[in-house]
């Protein structure tokens, strides 16, 4: 008999440092994961990049990779530099797209990342990708805002 345990999104949070975004909703899930402490990767088409925090944009900096404060509470610009490599031992890759592009998420990002949980951001969800996290010992989480769970850590 197989035990259906759920896991704790917090303790799996708690005990990462890189995660990888795969499209995210809006600027926020990022930040908020980098004012947690996190390493922040993220994944468009053909390219990788990292996120940082900086107080003023480059100079000759692509805009369509920078994102200005949204409120006060809000420093400096986000911003997201190519990455001329693909991040290794990734923690945690966070999804924000559509269920039918999940399975080739899953074979193309997550499994060469080396991460060990795949988390759904809502309100995705899918019971084929939790059947195909659990074929590749993957740790599944949906249903759970990474970036709410990050800001009380």
């Amino acid at each position: 008999m197989t035990l259906n345990i759920k896991p704790d999104p917090q303790q799996i949070l708690k005990s990462a440092k890189k995660i990888l975004l795969i499209d995210w909703p809006d600027p926020g899930v990022p930040r908020a994961l980098l004012n947690a402490g996190f390493t922040v990767f993220g994944y468009s088409p053909d390219d990788y990049s990292k996120a940082h925090v900086v107080d003023n944009l480059p100079h000759g900096f692509d805009e369509k990779n920078s994102f200005p404060p949204r409120n006060k509470e809000e420093k400096g610009f986000l911003i997201f530099q190519k990455l001329d490599y693909s991040p290794d031992a990734i923690d945690i890759v966070n999804v924000y797209r559509p269920e039918e592009e999940l399975p080739g998420i899953i074979t193309s990002r997550v499994l060469p990342s080396g991460a060990k949980v795949l988390w759904l951001h809502p309100p995705i969800t899918s019971a084929r990708a939790r059947d195909i996290a659990a074929e590749n010992g993957i740790l599944f989480i949906e249903g759970v805002n990474i970036a709410e769970i990050a800001s009380k850590i």
